[in-house]
């Protein structure tokens, strides 16, 4: 596995059409550096306790305006139903932070 150059993709200012067009420019960048083909989205709850806040739907809509890129949505439940069943054990030295990430690509590459 090969490491990437670009680590994190910031989005400074969700109010301001210049910083949004230069995150979607960072995130076309990233996917043509990396041949990404498909991005993968964990959907959240539009409404209620658990939902997901108005910046982070902004990002989600960037990500699915990356030409050239395929956009996967994976329900929660599907990814507990997928880690209990499919997951024996995580990469050594995983951040927790990057469990759901792997996951949601794990889940995406078994059902291809």
């Amino acid at each position: 596995m090969r490491r990437l150059n670009t680590k994190r993709i910031e989005l400074e200012d969700d109010t301001s059409g210049a910083d949004l067009r230069s995150f979607l420019a960072a995130l076309q960048e990233f996917s043509r550096e990396n041949e990404i083909e498909t991005f993968v989205v964990k959907t959240r709850a539009k409404k209620g306790r658990m939902a997901g806040g108005a910046v982070s739907f902004k990002i989600e809509a960037l990500i699915q305006l990356v030409e050239g890129c395929n956009i996967r949505f994976v329900s929660p439940v599907a990814l507990s139903h997928f880690a209990k069943k499919e997951v024996e054990s995580y990469p050594d030295k995983m951040p927790v932070y990057m469990k759901n990430a792997f996951l949601s690509g794990a889940y995406v590459l078994t059902r291809a």
